[in-house]
């Protein structure tokens, strides 16, 4: 019963965010056939050339990247996307535990046989499945997108597939590192009146502290680099530059927030 609620419930936002993110990835995408054109890549790598060292890291523009392979291509625009994704995941989980009761149906749950702890077990596991869902609709229309440009220029449909297959599957635990933090702040909250807002806003600031290290330097830069959006950035990802230490740093952060989210919710005062 909570896991198809919970499922439901999610829908609408999961159609939103999918349909404003696949337009973004198709105007992005758009940009790779120019990319193509010789003229418009001279004129980039001049303004490439033109940034300084600091300017380049914290835009995205790492060293290596050819755009003009479409597997490069793809994990350097998903790196940007990949802030969106990470916005809806933490909505979904700081939604989850607080809705009931700020829409005053957490009376009906408890008239049912469920423990608290099975309680956001179904909720966690149906916002896992509706992050899944929204990853491989998104992976689909990635893959159309790189099909359509297939058709017009030379583009080796393995190696995107290959490309899409690993970026989507560092998003998608990146993404349940940020779904565990909504779902830890869920448990504390009583109400979904700022949750979408904060979610947002959470990211955001972890993004800015991560363009703040990466120009500081030294060990703060050290520490940002094992930022759930560094860590599972796509670019790394596509050229397989896997930060072992960092991947296990941040599921030792899922699993604390998830645990928090189980002890905090089980002792939590409810109202109904």
């Amino acid at each position: 019963m909570i896991f198809s609620r919970e499922v439901k419930s999610n829908l609408s936002k999961l159609f939103a965010w999918l349909l404003v993110i696949s337009i973004l990835t198709g105007l992005l995408m758009s940009i790779y056939i120019l990319m193509l054109d010789a003229n418009m890549k001279s004129i980039f790598d001049s303004f490439l050339s033109s940034l300084s060292d600091n300017v380049k890291n914290v835009l995205g523009f790492k060293e290596g990247i050819d755009y003009t392979d479409i597997s490069d291509y793809l994990g350097f625009i998903f790196q940007y996307i990949f802030v969106f994704i990470a916005m809806f995941a933490m909505q979904l989980g700081a939604n989850s535990l607080a809705r009931e009761q700020s829409q005053g149906s957490i009376g009906y749950i408890y008239s049912n046989p469920i423990s608290r702890s099975e309680i956001v077990t179904q909720k966690f596991l149906a916002n896992m499945l509706t992050y899944f869902i929204m990853l491989f609709s998104l992976a689909l229309v990635t893959f159309g997108i790189v099909y359509v440009i297939h058709m017009e220029v030379e583009v080796s449909m393995q190696m995107a597939i290959f490309a899409i297959a690993k970026i989507f599957g560092g998003m998608f635990i990146g993404g349940l590192v940020f779904m565990s933090v909504g779902l830890f702040f869920s448990s504390m909250s009583k109400s979904t009146n700022f949750t979408e807002g904060t979610s947002i806003l959470f990211v955001l600031l972890t993004l800015l502290i991560t363009i703040f290290g990466k120009i500081y330097g030294a060990t703060f830069k050290a520490v940002v680099e094992k930022f759930t959006l560094e860590i599972f950035n796509p670019v790394f990802f596509v050229k397989e530059e896997f930060n072992i230490a960092g991947m296990g740093i941040n599921l030792v952060i899922l699993i604390i927030f998830v645990l928090l989210s189980y002890i905090i919710y089980n002792s939590k005062e409810l109202d109904y």
